[in-house]
């Protein structure tokens, strides 16, 4: 009987664990920056964070990801650099679960001025207006074609004089969103998976009882 309690709680134990692992928020980036860039997960905006990746080279839209915890507020910082002519700075960022919001409120994000800050000294120092350069494929010298991966929409920016500025910090937030405040997420696939394999083990530890 102590054999078949201690498998059940086990079984149980399992199925939570993994149902918390299915349900775990992603946070996805797509980049293209002029010339190199490297992205950051920090619970301080005033200290760098943890670097989730980088890449030199502005034809390519770099994809990104990182997982968040839940309740936990983030700042995602972005390190811009220039190595002649113009600058710019170019993304997409969303989430995949509902317990985080970006600036914007929602949980998909692109790179603007309003919801993005700034500055050519470092994080930590105060952020300044950020230039916009216009929206991609609208704006020399870019263009789409090694931008495509992005919407349209997404605008170009850097922390003043593009031209001048060699780097930039950018900085935007991701709010936890309390349980009585977020939707209920719906279920995946994944996890309806994981919950019939549990309630098929709790059936066979219901028989071997009898």
């Amino acid at each position: 009987m102590k054999k078949y309690f201690l498998g059940g709680i086990v079984t149980g134990f399992l199925l939570f664990g993994m149902l918390g692992f299915a349900s775990a928020t992603i946070l996805e980036s797509k980049i293209n920056m002029d010339n190199g860039y490297e992205i950051f997960l920090s619970t301080d905006d005033s200290v760098q964070g943890i670097s989730f990746g980088s890449l030199n080279d502005w034809y390519t839209t770099d994809t990104r990801t990182t997982n968040l915890t839940a309740g936990t507020d983030y700042y995602l910082h972005v390190y811009g650099y220039n190595q002649g002519n113009i600058a710019g700075f170019l993304g997409e960022f969303s989430l995949s679960g509902s317990d985080h919001r970006f600036a914007n409120d929602t949980t998909s994000l692109l790179t603007n001025t309003g919801d993005w800050s700034g500055n050519n000294s470092g994080w930590g120092s105060s952020y300044t207006a950020l230039v916009d350069l216009g929206a991609n494929g609208s704006s020399s010298p870019w263009g789409t074609t090694h931008t495509n991966a992005i919407p349209n929409t997404a605008r170009w920016i850097w922390g003043g004089d593009a031209g001048s500025n060699s780097k930039t910090y950018f900085s935007t937030t991701i709010s936890a969103v309390s349980a009585t405040s977020a939707p209920a997420p719906i279920p995946e696939p994944a996890t309806m998976f994981l919950l019939g394999i549990g309630l098929i083990g709790a059936a066979r530890v219901g028989r071997r009882k009898k």
